[in-house]
């Protein structure tokens, strides 16, 4: 097992037991106790953990914030199938902003063959990706580079996009909660997010099922300014259906093109 989605599958467990023991995780894994530690020590370096003798315990989920090489590796399918129901929803020749994320990374690979739409981002993956292909019209945004999020947030940002009136906005989140809202742990992220979204005549917003539930410290908008919500939560939840009260939402595991 690679160390990512190695120190995925512990951060799981850490969620649903609370706690690990790095005896217990070496054996699981088939790994060194060494490499436990090593796996601990990184996640806790992020803040998702603490440590203790012995093992780790979790954080708590509202001040924690993983590195985008751990949230890559969660939940690709589901990632995958959203990003696939997502080019349905852009029309050839419009102005496509695409933020930071790694859901809208996965909606950037889809859409880019859309006729002549011009696209847009902060995102620093979302960038690369889309460079590698010709014949695309690509922007990218100026500001303050932020490690975590891998892409350029603050208040460059938002003076630079006040400027434009994008057609589509893909947006990202680390929490949406039907009483909280879409929230995140980074001050500068939420109020750049909160930018991009007024300067969009449409907002969708892609989020895996992990996100649901999970509310943060700073908020970027109530569900009710969210024109559309793509994700794989099912829609036999109980969670999606009082969303469903307030803005509209997808789920893609209901879906078949």
């Amino acid at each position: 097992m690679k160390q990512t989605k190695r120190q995925i599958y512990i951060l799981e467990l850490i969620k649903v037991n609370g706690e690990v023991l790095t005896k217990d995780l070496s054996t699981k894994l088939n790994v060194s106790s060494m490499t436990i530690t090593r796996d601990l020590k990184a996640l806790a370096h992020t803040g998702a953990v603490k440590l203790i003798y012995g093992g780790a315990i979790s954080c708590e989920m509202g001040t924690s914030e993983y590195p985008m090489a751990l949230k890559e590796e969660a939940n690709i399918d589901g990632k995958k199938r959203i990003a696939t129901h997502c080019k349905y929803l852009v029309k050839p020749g419009s102005s496509v902003f695409i933020e930071t994320g790694t859901t809208t990374l996965a909606v950037a690979k889809e859409i880019f063959r859309t006729e002549n739409c011009t696209f847009y981002t902060n995102s620093l993956l979302a960038l690369n990706a889309l460079s590698k292909f010709n014949g695309i019209a690509l922007h990218t945004v100026p500001g303050k580079y932020r490690d975590l999020s891998q892409g350029f947030l603050g208040l460059q940002v938002v003076e630079y996009v006040k400027n434009f009136q994008f057609d589509i906005a893909f947006i990202g989140t680390e929490g949406i909660d039907l009483n909280s809202g879409i929230s995140l742990p980074n001050e500068e992220d939420a109020y750049t997010k909160k930018a991009i979204m007024q300067q969009a005549k449409k907002v969708i917003m892609v989020a895996d099922q992990t996100k649901f539930g999970l509310t943060h410290l700073y908020k970027a908008s109530e569900l009710e300014e969210i024109d559309l919500i793509v994700t794989d939560l099912s829609d036999e939840t109980p969670l999606f259906k009082a969303i469903a009260e307030i803005t509209d939402i997808i789920s893609v595991t209901s879906l078949s093109h």
